[in-house]
């Protein structure tokens, strides 16, 4: 219980660090100072400087806002969607149910991050098109879970009373069945916050993120070809990024066993 509550502080921390990044960064993380060039870490650069001069610490900083924002946003769009396709899936079975897990198989059967790869590259580099290849692929494993619960759920006592009493369906399905199943969701959701963060990582590592926006992921592509000069470029973005996953899943654990008890 100490270790989750010392990981979520830090996980907190790091939240608020991301969120305030424009306030906390003491550089313009897209200013150049080619004098500066490969500079070592400073008093005035803690974390040195990358090719262009530019500020690491402060690309950093928006670089884990921008792995957050990105996050947050997918596994919020993915839970959504998938509870809703798999919580009627679940709960009306039948023809329903059996259309919507052969789809479930087709689409869990490809490589979800060379599907959201594929995606991406089709749509171009952007931040907003990670997302649209992430939520595309990132929904289906909800909306498995959110069925398999349902299931579960729909047969207990009060649920057959519902039904008994005449409620409408969408009535039980929404108030009654949802709100029972939101915790295991949430602790679903804590680790899939993580996966999405490597996944957008990954995407941005292959040139799919905006040049425009600071991404862990591009700082770790860019840091290749010159690690044997400035290995910091490599080293904080990627500690960054350990760190950050690392308390989500840390986060997920004491969350589950929470629930399981």
């Amino acid at each position: 219980m100490k270790r989750a509550g010392i990981s979520m502080i830090l996980l907190l921390l790091i939240i608020f660090a991301g969120a305030f990044a424009p306030v906390i960064s003491p550089h313009n993380p897209h200013k150049q100072v080619l004098s500066l060039s490969f500079k070592g870490p400073s008093l005035s650069s803690p974390m040195g400087r990358d090719e262009l001069g530019r500020d690491i610490f402060s690309r950093v900083l928006y670089g884990v806002r921008t792995s957050l924002i990105i996050g947050f946003t997918v596994v919020l769009i993915s839970v959504a969607i998938g509870v809703v396709f798999g919580g009627i899936a679940g709960y009306r079975g039948g023809y329903t149910d059996v259309l919507f897990s052969r789809a479930i198989d087709i689409l869990m059967a490809f490589p979800g991050l060379l599907l959201s790869i594929g995606i991406a590259g089709i749509m171009g580099p952007s931040t907003f098109n990670i997302i649209i290849a992430l939520c595309a692929v990132g929904w289906v494993g909800y909306a498995r879970y959110a069925r398999a619960m349902v299931m579960s759920v729909k047969q207990r006592d009060y649920i057959l009373s519902a039904k008994a009493a005449g409620k409408n369906r969408i009535a039980i399905l929404f108030s009654d069945i949802l709100p029972n199943i939101a915790e295991p969701l949430i602790v679903e959701a804590s680790f899939g916050i993580g996966i999405v963060i490597i996944s957008e990582a990954s995407l941005s590592f292959l040139g799919l993120s905006s040049p425009a926006t600071p991404s862990l992921g591009r700082m770790l592509s860019e840091a290749i070809s010159v690690i044997n000069v400035s290995p910091w470029m490599a080293v904080f973005p990627g500690l960054a990024l350990t760190i950050i996953v690392l308390l989500f899943n840390d986060v997920g654990d004491s969350l589950r066993g929470r629930y399981e008890r």
